[in-house]
């Protein structure tokens, strides 16, 4: 899992290319494992979304059982967590979802990192039965099949120039 990462040369700069630019253009999207993802060690994992709000709900049911009545401290405890299911987990999907794609398109070097911790999946928008899955699938192997043509270097093309005529002057 800790394999060593190459720096990145002219062709894999220009895969990696199409992935950004394909996971920009939502012909390419991002799913994930979160039980994979979501966990120490995970190059986008954050302790304080996973453990703050169950400590809150705790402590908050703790103090209602100490001032009012130990039945309605844990009916409150097991209310918010129920809450916590339905509502918050699904936020902190999406919430991690969009730090695993910003973290996957910050650089190349990243990319590789996330990858090769796996958890991820990059499926075609058009067909859902395309996708390649981290850490086993190839990645790279993946986007020159289904999206190529986002590997196009714009960077070396020469600007278009104006095809002005010089304007006439009239007597």
């Amino acid at each position: 899992m800790t394999a060593q990462i190459t720096p990145p040369n002219k062709a894999d700069q220009l895969i990696y290319k199409a992935l950004t630019r394909a996971l920009d253009n939502n012909d390419l999207q991002l799913y994930l494992d979160c039980s994979q993802i979501n966990r120490p060690g995970s190059p986008v994992y954050n302790p304080w979304e996973n453990l703050l709000p169950i400590l809150g709900y705790t402590l908050l049911g703790l103090l209602i059982i100490l001032c009012f009545n130990v039945i309605f401290g844990l009916l409150v405890i097991v209310g918010l967590l129920m809450l916590h299911t339905s509502y918050y987990q699904k936020k902190l999907h999406h919430h991690l979802l969009e730090r695993t794609k910003q973290y996957l398109t910050s650089d190349y070097q990243h990319c590789q990192t996330l990858w090769q911790y796996g958890g991820i999946v990059l499926v075609s928008s058009n067909n859902k039965k395309q996708g390649c899955a981290a850490p086993d699938g190839e990645w790279k192997d993946f986007i020159i099949k289904h999206y190529s043509h986002y590997m196009t270097d714009n960077n070396n093309q020469p600007e278009s120039s104006s095809n002005e005529t010089p304007a006439e002057t009239e007597p």
